[in-house]
C-alpha cells in the first residue's frame, strides 16, 4: 500500500506541475498525449483505492489557478472539462456506457471538430456583450471583455433583445499565425510555438489594442441559460441565427459506427482546414437524455473528446548541425532524409542536449522515429536500433566549437555543452542581436540579417562597434540605401538614450531578463556602482536570487565584460536611474497598492508607474499584507476580498486627488 501512496503523490505532484505550465505560463513541456496517459494511470489507481486521493490531485478539480492580472468572474454554471478517448474501443466503451445509463433511448450523438484554442465564456444581457470570461479553473476565469469585443467574428450586439450565455473556442487562424510569426521575427521577439500559445497569450493582453492586431477568430459550441433550446443540433443551429461563429462541419450522427466514420475522416483531413483541431467531441445530442445521464464530479458522462493520436515516422538521421547561442550553449539538430509528418515536410528535429543523445544513443545513420510535439515542433523520440548498421558511427557532441573551434567545457550537472571564447563568431552575433532587440535597445532597423551582413562583411566584431560605423561603408552594401543608412545610424544614436534597466537588461546577462534589469537598476542607480555589486547585496533583492546573483557576479568577474560596460560609458551611455524625491507626507511611499477595476484618467501602466516613481510597490492581488486598494470602474473580487480583509480603499477621483497632491 506505501508503493502505491508513494505512486499516487508522484504523479499529482507531475501533474500539477505540468498543469501549471499549460494554463497559467502556457509553456507546455509534455504533450497532450503525455499528460493524459498520466492523467489516465492516476485515475486508475485512485478508482482503485480511493482512500488514497489526494486533495490537490487534479482529478478532484477541472483546471488550475487563474492568472492574476485580470479580474475574475465566477461562472454561473461550471465550464466543465471532457473525459478523454484515443481509440475506437474507447468509443465503444463510451457508448456502452451511455446506453448502459439510459437503456430506454434512442441515443444520437452530435460530432464536432475539437478547435485547438482557449475555452470561453460570453454573457449577453438584453442582446448585448456584457462580459466574457476565460475557463480558469473550471469555477472562476479571468475578465477578458474587452479583448473579446475586437474580435470581428463576435458580434457585440445581437439581433434581438435575447439574454443568454455562449461558451465557445477563441483561436487564432493558420494565416493569422504565420502573419504574426512573421511580424515578430522582423522585430526581433521570440517566436510563439504554436497557435493555441499565441490565441492564449493575445487574449491575455492587458492592452486590447494589443489583442485587436493578433486576428483571433472564436467558434461557438453552446448557449447556457435557455430553456426553450432542446438539443446540441438545437442550440448550434440557434447560434448561427443570431449571427455567432459556428463551425460548418458538425454532424449528427445515427450510431457510433457514425461518429467513428466521421471521426476517421476528419483524422485524414485535418491538415485541409485553416485552423489547428486536436480532436473530436461527442455529444448526446438530446438535452432530456443529457440530464438524464448526468456528471461525474469533473464532466459531463454524456460527452467525450477523442484525442487525435500525434504520428510518428521512420526515417534516416543523415548529420548533426550545431548552433551556438548568444551565451554559449551549443544546440544539436538532427538532419533528416525528409518525410511528411502531419501535413508539413520536417527535414530537422531537435536533439536537446548532450543527455538526451546519450540517453538515445544516437548514431550518424540511424533510423529514428520522428513526432511533432503537440503537432508543431519536431523531435527524435527514439532510435530503431534493429536497423543499425555495422558502419554507423556513435555522435558524440563536439570537443571544439563549430564556430570558433575553440574548447568546449560541460558545467557539473548541467546537460549542455558551451564555448566559453568571448571571441566567437556565433556568440557574437547573438549577442548584438540581443544588444538591439525590442525589448532591449530596441535599435530599428538592426534586424538579424543586417546584423549578420555587418559582422561577415567585417564591419562589426562588438557589440561596441555599432557605435562607430562608418556611414560610406554601410551605403556600399547591397540594399542599404542613404535613407536606411541615415535611419539605421540615428536610430543607434538615439539608443544612448535608453533607460539604465533596459541597458542592463541588454548586456545580455544570464538569467536576467526585463524585471531583473529594473530591479538592478533601481538598486545600483548607475553602470558605474552596478560594476561593483556584491553577492550580499544581489541575494537580499527582491526576485533575484542565489542563481540570477551568481550568473550576475560571473558576468562582471570578466575583463572583456567589464571593459565593454566602460566602452558604453564612456560613448555617452551611462543613463542615471530617476530618483524621486518622495515628499514625507507622500501617502504611497512604502506602500503595498493593488490597482483594480477600470480606471479612465489614466492608463493602468500610467497609474502603476505613477505609484512606483512614488515608492510603492503595485502587486497583482490582494493579500494581507495590501496596504491601499485603487478601485476603478466595475471593481471585482480584488475590491471583495480588500472590503473583507479591512484594507483601505480608494476610488479613482480619491487616487486622482492624491496624484495631484504628490506633484
Amino acid at each position: 500500500m506505501k508503493q502505491i501512496q508513494e505512486e499516487i503523490l508522484k504523479l499529482v505532484s507531475l501533474l500539477n506541475k505540468y498543469s501549471y505550465e499549460y494554463y497559467v505560463e502556457d509553456n507546455p513541456q509534455i504533450t497532450d498525449t503525455e499528460y493524459d496517459t498520466l492523467y489516465k494511470q492516476l485515475e486508475k489507481l485512485e478508482e482503485k483505492y480511493p482512500e488514497l486521493i489526494l486533495e490537490n490531485s487534479p482529478t478532484q478539480r477541472v483546471g488550475d489557478r487563474v492568472l492574476d492580472e485580470f479580474e475574475k468572474i465566477t461562472h454561473k454554471i461550471p465550464m466543465l472539462s471532457l473525459s478523454n478517448t484515443f481509440s475506437t474501443e474507447d468509443l465503444i466503451d463510451f457508448d456502452a456506457r451511455v446506453s448502459k445509463l439510459v437503456p430506454s433511448e434512442n441515443v444520437e450523438y452530435i460530432c464536432e471538430l475539437k478547435i485547438d484554442g482557449l475555452a470561453i465564456s460570453i454573457n449577453y444581457d438584453n442582446g448585448k456583450l456584457v462580459s466574457a470570461a476565460t475557463r480558469g479553473d473550471g469555477t472562476v476565469g479571468e475578465d477578458v471583455t474587452e479583448n473579446i469585443k475586437t474580435i470581428f467574428s463576435i458580434p457585440k450586439v445581437l439581433k434581438d433583445k435575447r439574454s443568454f450565455e455562449v461558451r465557445g473556442e477563441v483561436y487564432l487562424p493558420k494565416k493569422s499565425f504565420n502573419i504574426l510569426n512573421k511580424e515578430r521575427e522582423e522585430n526581433n521577439e521570440v517566436l510563439f510555438a504554436n497557435p493555441r500559445n499565441a490565441a492564449a497569450g493575445s487574449l491575455r493582453q492587458l492592452d486590447s489594442k494589443i489583442t485587436a492586431k493578433r486576428r483571433l477568430s472564436a467558434f461557438i459550441y453552446s448557449i447556457v441559460g435557455d430553456d426553450s433550446i432542446v438539443s446540441q443540433e438545437n442550440a448550434l443551429n440557434t447560434a448561427k441565427e443570431y449571427e455567432l461563429p459556428v463551425n460548418p462541419n458538425f454532424k449528427l450522427c445515427k450510431s457510433i459506427d457514425e461518429v467513428i466514420d466521421y471521426i476517421n475522416y476528419w483524422t485524414e483531413h485535418k491538415q485541409d482546414l485553416p485552423y489547428d483541431i486536436d480532436g473530436i467531441v461527442i455529444k448526446v445530442n438530446s438535452y432530456k437524455v443529457q440530464e438524464q445521464i448526468g456528471f461525474t464530479q469533473k464532466s459531463p458522462r454524456w460527452a467525450t473528446a477523442y484525442k487525435f493520436p500525434e504520428e510518428e515516422l521512420a526515417t534516416k538521421l543523415l548529420d548533426v548541425e550545431l548552433s551556438v547561442g548568444r551565451t554559449g550553449i551549443i544546440t544539436p539538430v538532427a538532419i533528416l532524409d525528409p518525410i511528411v509528418i502531419s501535413g508539413s515536410t520536417v527535414s530537422k528535429a531537435s536533439l536537446h542536449n548532450k543527455d538526451i543523445i546519450d540517453d538515445l544513443d544516437i548514431h550518424i545513420g540511424d533510423m529514428v522515429v520522428v513526432k511533432k510535439a503537440g503537432e508543431i515542433i519536431p523531435k527524435v523520440v527514439r532510435v530503431v536500433k534493429e536497423l543499425r548498421t555495422e558502419g554507423s558511427t556513435k555522435y558524440q557532441m563536439p570537443s571544439n566549437c563549430p564556430s570558433c573551434h575553440q574548447e568546449t567545457y560541460v558545467k557539473d550537472n548541467d546537460p549542455f555543452t558551451r564555448c566559453k571564447n568571448p571571441d566567437c563568431p556565433d556568440q557574437n552575433i547573438r549577442k548584438i542581436i540581443h544588444f538591439a532587440s525590442r525589448d532591449a535597445l530596441n535599435i530599428e532597423g538592426l534586424g538579424d540579417k543586417v546584423v549578420a551582413t555587418l559582422y561577415d562583411k567585417g564591419i562589426i566584431c562588438h557589440t561596441i562597434d555599432l557605435y562607430s560605423l562608418d556611414r560610406d561603408k554601410l551605403i556600399a552594401l547591397e540594399r542599404m540605401g542613404e535613407k536606411s543608412v541615415d535611419n539605421l545610424l540615428n536610430a543607434i544614436e538615439k539608443s544612448k538614450e535608453s533607460s539604465l534597466d533596459k541597458v542592463i537588461y541588454a548586456l545580455g546577462i544570464l538569467n536576467v531578463g526585463k524585471k531583473a534589469g529594473k530591479i538592478l537598476a533601481e538598486k545600483y542607480v548607475n553602470l558605474s556602482n552596478f560594476m561593483n555589486a556584491t553577492l550580499e547585496e544581489l541575494i537580499n533583492l527582491d526576485d533575484v536570487g542565489q542563481i540570477t546573483a551568481e550568473s550576475i557576479l560571473d558576468y562582471l568577474s570578466d575583463d572583456n565584460n567589464i571593459k565593454f560596460i566602460n566602452d558604453l560609458i564612456n560613448i555617452g551611455m551611462n543613463p542615471q536611474y530617476e530618483i524621486n524625491e518622495i515628499k514625507s507626507n507622500n501617502i504611497f511611499s512604502g506602500k503595498t497598492v493593488v490597482l483594480t477595476g477600470k480606471l479612465v484618467e489614466l492608463t493602468r501602466n500610467e497609474a502603476k508607474e505613477f505609484l512606483e516613481k512614488n515608492g510603492a510597490k503595485v502587486t497583482g492581488s490582494v493579500t494581507s499584507k495590501t496596504d491601499l486598494v485603487i478601485a476603478g470602474e466595475k471593481a471585482g473580487s480584488k475590491l471583495t476580498k480588500a472590503e473583507q480583509l479591512g484594507i483601505e480603499v480608494i476610488n479613482e477621483e480619491q487616487f486622482a486627488n492624491m496624484v495631484r497632491e504628490v506633484e
